[in-house]
């Protein structure tokens, strides 16, 4: 890959004329039955800028690119592109306008080849007719050439990792003659070293001239890569600043309307002497001899890099995944046989990092969710007393502050983070000891966020042991009072909260400064 930008030498894919606002956005409304998603919304992108949009979830970001990417049209409002009014009205007229929206989730055909789907829109074709498949993959490559990235446009598209993946929309902005780029929470799946990437990648698209709309809950990131930054909330503007202008604090209170004075507020007290869990030389198929304790009250924080092994653990840990050898024990009793029910019973509880699919059932209400897992303390006789369960569950939405119209409320409708405490509810309602959390702030917005940082101190503070994964270093650094590093599925660093760095845990994860996990004590 090219490391600097001459490759932009050349013209940008149209003519683009700086002085002019790639977009402007005006007066957008949009209502949906009973809900008003956006009301008179304003946003303008500058030519070569990245202009970040942020918001709490359900602040009107997902609306916004969905009517610039012709999924939805607005109520209200108008539309200029470079200076012309435009009307989108699908997804090919967006294109059509040179607009160009990578999802979060990315709109690829897995058993296509790189090629087919960068020109799936419409594929060149030779005097005859026919499919022109070498200039297809001539035009590829020379695509790559010009943001500096090279995929062999014969791969399979599944096969490529979410990294590249990406890099193939973006090719296909290319190749549609984009001049704007829309990016949906693109890091979300993404290592350190891919973020970086990334970055690399957007500098060279806004140097062709290109806007690039980067929507994110990550302030590290808007900081490092935006030029100017758009803040929306329940629908609304809100404020419109040069990222420069801005500190963590006034980016947060324009997201949720109040300061946060701690973003990881710490009110718990030292932890206890007692072991609440402890796991022996566990080895799986992806893990190799990880030893570790935590002790009641501690938040213990795991940190690596994507493949690293940090879900995997969570897994075994709870009775999930089958071990090959090792010991477990909670509360001095051995988690033998190695299984959920066991691990249950022993009070022990992962929030897993897909909540969606392993965790939540969409369609059933809130109180069901929440107290699936301990149906037995309300059965009598074989059936269940809804009085009583409802009550136990009412309980957790005050605790918790959970955001719901009602206990009826289907859980799909709720924010993430709100779908997050469900969740926890649903573990803590069954007395736990241990409590795993595999990436619990993923696709969360910050002011949630602090919601769930203040539920892991209150949990730990009320005599959980916490295990946290993450790949978000502020809350692994914020939160944790140990942290431990893994590395190709062993722990290569253990650290207190005062010894850890950012240095030190990114050279542990990689494998720069790490021993084998039997030397390691943690």
């Amino acid at each position: 890959m090219h490391d600097d930008l001459a490759l932009f030498a050349e013209e940008p894919p149209m003519a683009i004329d700086i002085a002019v606002p790639a977009l402007e956005m005006r007066g957008i409304g949009k209502r949906f039955p009973g809900v008003l998603a956006l009301e008179a919304v304003d946003l303008t992108l500058a030519p070569g800028k990245v202009h970040a949009l942020m918001g709490e979830n359900g602040a009107g970001k997902s609306t916004l690119i969905k009517i610039l990417a012709g999924v939805y049209q607005s109520d209200a409002g108008t539309m200029r592109i470079h200076g012309r009014d435009v009307a989108i009205k699908s997804p090919r007229d967006s294109l059509r306008q040179g607009i160009k929206v990578v999802f979060q989730e990315i709109a690829l055909i897995d058993e296509f080849s790189v090629a087919e789907n960068i020109f799936l829109e419409g594929h060149p074709t030779d005097r005859f007719g026919t499919i022109d498949w070498r200039k297809i993959r001539t035009d590829c490559a020379d695509l790559f050439e010009r943001i500096g990235f090279a995929i062999d446009p014969a791969a399979r598209t599944g096969s490529l990792p979410v990294s590249q993946q990406q890099m193939v929309e973006i090719a296909r902005a290319l190749a549609h003659q984009a001049s704007i780029v829309v990016m949906d929470e693109p890091t979300s799946s993404l290592t350190p070293k891919e973020v970086k990437l990334l970055f690399t990648i957007i500098r060279r698209l806004t140097a062709l001239g290109i806007a690039v709309l980067y929507v994110s809950h990550k302030l590290d990131e808007v900081f490092e890569i935006a030029d100017t930054v758009t803040v929306l909330r329940d629908g609304r503007h809100i404020s419109t600043r040069p990222i420069g202008e801005h500190t963590d604090d006034s980016l947060i209170q324009d997201m949720i309307g109040r300061r946060i004075v701690d973003l990881f507020p710490r009110q718990r007290g030292p932890a206890a002497s007692r072991v609440a869990l402890s796991v022996e030389g566990l080895s799986t198929r992806k893990l190799h001899d990880v030893s570790f304790e935590a002790r009641a009250g501690e938040v213990v924080g795991f940190f690596g890099l994507m493949g690293a092994g940090r879900t995997e653990l969570a897994k075994a840990i709870v009775g999930y995944d089958p071990i090959r050898a090792g010991t477990i024990m909670v509360d001095g009793q051995w988690m033998t046989p190695h299984n959920t029910a066991v691990g249950v019973g022993l009070g022990i509880g992962l929030l897993s990092e897909d909540r969606k699919v392993e965790g939540l059932m969409g369609e059933l209400p809130v109180y069901q969710n929440a107290s699936l897992a301990s149906l037995g303390r309300f059965a009598a006789h074989g059936f269940v007393d809804a009085g009583k369960e409802r009550q136990a569950v009412q309980t957790y939405v005050e605790r918790f502050r959970i955001k719901t119209p009602s206990l009826f409320q289907k859980v799909k409708n709720l924010s993430g983070g709100n779908q997050q405490k469900v969740l926890l509810s649903r573990w803590l309602m069954l007395g736990l000891k241990v409590i795993v959390v595999d990436e619990p702030t993923r696709g969360i917005d910050v002011g949630a966020k602090s919601e769930i940082f203040g539920l892991i101190d209150e949990l730990a503070g009320a005599g959980l042991a916490v295990v946290m994964m993450t790949s978000e270093m502020p809350e692994l650094l914020g939160l944790s009072d140990r942290v431990v590093v893994l590395c190709e599925g062993r722990v290569t660093a253990s650290m207190s909260r005062e010894e850890a760095t950012q240095e030190k845990i990114l050279n542990a994860a990689i494998g720069s400064q790490g021993r084998a996990s039997h030397e390691f004590r943690v």
